[in-house]
């Protein structure tokens, strides 16, 4: 039993859909994208990308790969869907995005756009694209959204991040080269490759899928296959996080980061997340911090919240990490767990909780209002999130 339900009934349904990206995963593999283009019948793409990764030299050799005259639309940091106006939609029949997960996003948008028209707005929720999108091939920059991977994508509306979750969102292609991340600065390595270890945990651990009402998209809780890929990214990126972030040119780190970060957005996309993500979205919202330091805030009180129901999961992770005696109780295997996700922030300089975002005791209400309404992600959290969240918070952040 999963320890969420009081009723004693599971769920008739135990079926689990699995569905992912055609991806490929090596050095130089950015470079095929022209072959891929031909492959999905794109004549005249779109390229999505920022500036950022035009001033890195990134986008030129990608570009000069298409065997066709692309047109380059930049990104915003945050898109909201008021960026979405006066695109080039009338000359292009498929996206190419090259960047991190606000160029994923926008493409996302984009594509649906392109097949389907109307504003961006029209698509926030769950299950409100029609049919499919344009053909959208997808080409990380950075080792942390796994946004490749997944049928979400993240806009601003009226000031408020929303999400627009659909499986017609799932990129077609995947090229996952880990050469693109070697410029990486280290800040940035932490806090995505910090996304990509939460991903992973929080798939890992997530409610089981017999306990998971049936949804159009499938966050359909921890099973059999998310929780392999969950186990094998968490191993990834946690032997490798540190070594990327304080060496860039580590190559071997670079490459299981890239393996790890891909494998945990493939993962949450078939299991759903927790309530970690659903504390670190609102923090974003209160404080702007970028999402990786969100998370790193919110992880020990995501954690201690699930802890009654995930004693032994926990426990079971610490000594797959091998950061645990192997004769540890889960009681002390779980706690080292936790112990050592704050000593993996602290180690890659990141917030080490609430108040180092500049929160306080007084925004412990709006948090907990604007966790517990996030319907995408509550529903896989193993412990069903209510309004003792709120005196949680104030013990693990504020001292009570």
């Amino acid at each position: 039993m999963d320890g969420t339900h009081t009723d004693g009934r599971q769920l008739e349904s135990m079926s689990v859909a699995f569905k992912a990206p055609d991806a490929r995963i090596g050095r130089g593999v950015a470079t095929t994208v022209g072959d891929v283009l031909e492959r999905a019948g794109v004549t005249d793409p779109l390229v999505v990308t920022d500036e950022g990764i035009e001033a890195a030299g990134l986008l030129g050799p990608i570009v000069d790969a298409i065997d066709a005259d692309a047109t380059v639309h930049y990104a915003t940091t945050e898109p909201a869907v008021a960026d979405f106006e006066n695109l080039p939609t009338e000359t292009v029949d498929g996206v190419v995005a090259i960047g991190g997960g606000s160029c994923m996003d926008t493409a996302k948008v984009v594509a649906t756009l392109l097949a389907h028209g109307g504003d961006a707005a029209d698509y926030l929720g769950v299950d409100a694209v029609p049919g499919p999108v344009a053909s959208l091939i997808a080409i990380p920059t950075t080792s942390g959204t796994g946004s490749q991977a997944t049928q979400t994508a993240v806009v601003s509306h009226d000031g408020v991040k929303r999400g627009i979750s659909d499986e017609h969102l799932r990129p077609d292609y995947a090229l996952v080269d880990p050469s693109l991340t070697s410029d990486l600065p280290s800040a940035q390595t932490a806090r995505s490759g910090f996304d990509a270890f939460v991903h992973a945990l929080e798939s890992l651990t997530a409610r089981d899928y017999r306990w998971v009402e049936s949804r159009p998209i499938t966050y359909q809780g921890a099973n059999p296959a998310s929780r392999a890929l969950a186990r094998e990214a968490l191993l990834q990126v946690h032997d490798s996080l540190e070594r990327a972030t304080f060496d860039g040119d580590d190559r071997d780190a670079r490459e299981a980061m890239s393996v790890g970060s891909h494998l945990a957005g493939t993962a949450f996309s078939i299991s759903g997340l927790g309530i970690v993500h659903a504390i670190a979205s609102t923090l974003g919202g209160l404080t702007n911090d970028p999402h990786g330091a969100c998370l790193a805030a919110s992880i020990e009180a995501g954690l201690t919240y699930n802890l009654p129901v995930r004693r032994a999961e926990y426990a079971d992770v610490a000594r797959t990490l091998e950061v645990v005696d192997a004769g540890a109780s889960d009681r002390e295997a779980a706690t080292a767990l936790i112990a050592e996700c704050g000593r993996l922030r602290t180690s890659l300089n990141l917030p080490t909780g609430m108040a180092a975002l500049g929160l306080g005791p007084e925004d412990v209400d709006t948090i907990v209002e604007n966790t517990l309404i996030q319907e995408r992600r509550l529903p896989t959290n193993p412990r069903a999130a209510g309004e003792d969240l709120g005196e949680h918070l104030l013990e693990i952040e504020f001292d009570g």
